[in-house]
């Protein structure tokens, strides 16, 4: 019994020790524009790796904040959900001309990316809004072991 309980203790130290030593790179979202008096908003922001051969969903944010880890140096996609009042454009064009989102991201206070403009993928009307899907793809400078890196998302409808 006493071997019994020695064993399962080490393991638990063990298990414990694993955890504690997880180096993957952390994305944390620190900020996302807030809803405007019409209604445009960011939905969500989903960021998904590239692992050699296949796009992965890492994570959807659905909130202003949250964190996500991430592989060692693989390439990191961001699609970014919006919504723009129907009342504000015609028609698909003009919601996709009149949305723009950027992003940054920074490690350690330095830009990697600064007011990147994401690139439109997909716009469609369903009731009062048109929903569109915005896409930026990190390819240099990846995310490294050990290491925190912030994003913040700023979107402006122009009406």
């Amino acid at each position: 019994m006493k071997k019994l309980l020695i064993c399962a203790a080490a393991c638990l130290v063990l298990l414990l020790l694993m955890l504690n030593f997880d180096d993957s790179p952390v994305l944390r979202l620190a900020y996302c524009s807030p809803e405007d008096v019409y209604g445009n908003d960011v939905l969500y922001v989903e960021v998904w790796q590239y692992n050699g051969s296949a796009w992965t969903l890492i994570v959807n944010f659905t909130g202003s904040v949250g964190n996500a880890k991430l592989h060692d140096n693989w390439e990191v996609k961001f699609i970014v959900g919006i919504r723009f009042n129907s009342s504000l454009a015609s028609s698909n064009s003009e919601a996709i001309e009149y949305t723009r989102v950027f992003m940054n991201i920074t490690h350690n206070g330095s830009y990697i990316w600064q007011n990147n403009e994401l690139n439109n993928i997909s716009c469609v009307l369903n009731g009062d809004f048109y929903y569109l899907k915005e896409e930026g793809i990190w390819n240099v400078d990846l995310p490294q072991e050990g290491e925190t890196y912030d994003f913040s998302v700023l979107y402006q409808g122009y009406y």
